[in-house]
């Protein structure tokens, strides 16, 4: 289901603009949660005067597509998914089809122990032959990586969701957001 459908479905449920305390209503998180969120820049609003005192005004849409963005970002399968598995294609264009532990690192920015740990718990996936890693033919090169399980295990809710960024990763992840909110307003899902 892309934006514009999950809004139109939702949308009518719901005045133009409201409250936090609704805000926390509706994504049924606390008020604490709702402050960081909006800290952070992830839904925006403005202060409005009102006869009971200032209050914050939210637009509905900005929370719907908060909503949808969270619920995109634990799918495997999505528009959001494919857009980043695209970004990240476009980004590995100039590495080799087989991979090294070092060209993942260089990629992810992350260290050699996080990359054997990711392989370890099979998360990142290595090129194997009954249920053996197949090493580089050169000596001490280590494990192979395809690029195309690397692209999986980049687009994997399990990479996606790590707390601690590399520097590198963040970058990344935040071309992308960027990326991604131009297009959703390009195709006027925040505009509902």
């Amino acid at each position: 289901m892309n934006f514009n459908e999950y809004c139109s479905s939702e949308i009518d449920r719901y005045p133009e603009y409201v409250t936090q305390k609704e805000m926390c209503a509706i994504l049924g998180i606390c008020k604490s949660t709702a402050y960081s969120i909006q800290k952070k820049g992830m839904i925006p609003f403005e202060y409005v005067s009102t006869s009971e005192g200032r209050r914050q005004r939210i637009k509905i849409t900005d929370i719907l597509l908060y909503q949808y963005e969270k619920m995109c970002f634990d799918e495997i399968e999505n528009e959001y998914i494919e857009g980043l598995r695209r970004y990240y294609q476009k980004q590995l264009h100039d590495f080799p089809q087989l991979l090294l532990v070092p060209d993942v690192m260089r990629f992810t920015g992350y260290s050699k122990s996080a990359v054997n740990n990711w392989i370890l718990r099979n998360e990142l996936k290595p090129l194997s032959y009954k249920n053996k890693r197949l090493q580089s033919f050169h000596r001490g090169k280590g494990t192979l990586i395809t690029k195309d399980s690397f692209l999986n295990f980049l687009t994997s809710p399990y990479y996606r969701s790590i707390t601690r960024k590399s520097a590198v990763h963040k970058e990344q992840a935040k071309q992308y957001e960027q990326l991604f909110g131009t297009f959703m307003s390009k195709r006027g899902a925040v505009n509902v």
